[in-house]
């Protein structure tokens, strides 16, 4: 059946599927989570082929280990965790820093938002958008990689703190600050900055 079988699957039958060895329910966790495993490793490395190495060797890792993996409910949530943990591994070694400090990696990387979006009532001014890009690059490593992850990597709070060896609450202050810095910067209430951020390609 193939993909057909996983069309409207839940991530817990995917991944189950996976565990029992089935290429199509690999392939399609492939497929879905590509694209933010890259975003969000852009964003931690400049060297591209890093980043491209630590994404297939964290395939290769999760399909030779499958039947000893345990169960998950988002497949996203395991994989960004996952490869973040592969990457700060690279990234370590190419500084020659203790492979075990995962707080020496930055996250650095620029955001990019699209200007082709539209508000319910009008649209989003050019240089709004560009103010939010602006204000995101300019946030703290540790925001800003906070609010990738809620917003981009669609991660609750306490995935969030799982990710980056954080307690629960702090990674609730870290997005929070951002947001209030956020929302003053760019004069609006929480309302409207989420739909624009919703808007701007971050899921909720």
């Amino acid at each position: 059946m193939g993909f057909v079988e996983f069309h409207n699957a839940s991530d817990k039958h995917i991944w189950d599927k996976f565990r029992e060895g089935n290429p199509s329910a690999f392939e399609i966790m492939y497929e879905r989570n590509i694209n933010v495993l890259a975003n969000y490793g852009k964003r931690m490395s400049g060297d591209t082929d890093m980043i491209k190495d630590a994404i297939q060797d964290m395939f290769v890792d999760i399909w030779r280990n499958r039947t000893n993996l345990n169960s998950t409910e988002s497949i996203k949530y395991y994989l960004i965790k996952a490869f973040r943990r592969n990457l700060i591994k690279k990234i370590n070694a190419a500084k020659k820093l203790d492979a075990h400090d995962e707080n020496t990696a930055g996250f650095d990387g620029a955001f990019e938002l699209s200007h082709d979006l539209v508000l319910v009532q009008s649209e989003i001014e050019t240089e709004r958008l560009d103010l939010l890009n602006s204000l995101l690059n300019n946030l703290p490593s540790r925001q800003k990689e906070a609010v990738f992850l809620r917003f981009y990597g669609g991660l609750n709070y306490t995935e969030i703190s799982e990710t980056m060896g954080i307690n629960q609450q702090s990674a609730h202050n870290m997005v929070f600050r951002a947001l209030e810095v956020l929302r003053d910067k760019m004069s609006c209430n929480f309302t409207v900055l989420l739909m624009i951020l919703k808007l701007a390609g971050y899921q909720f």
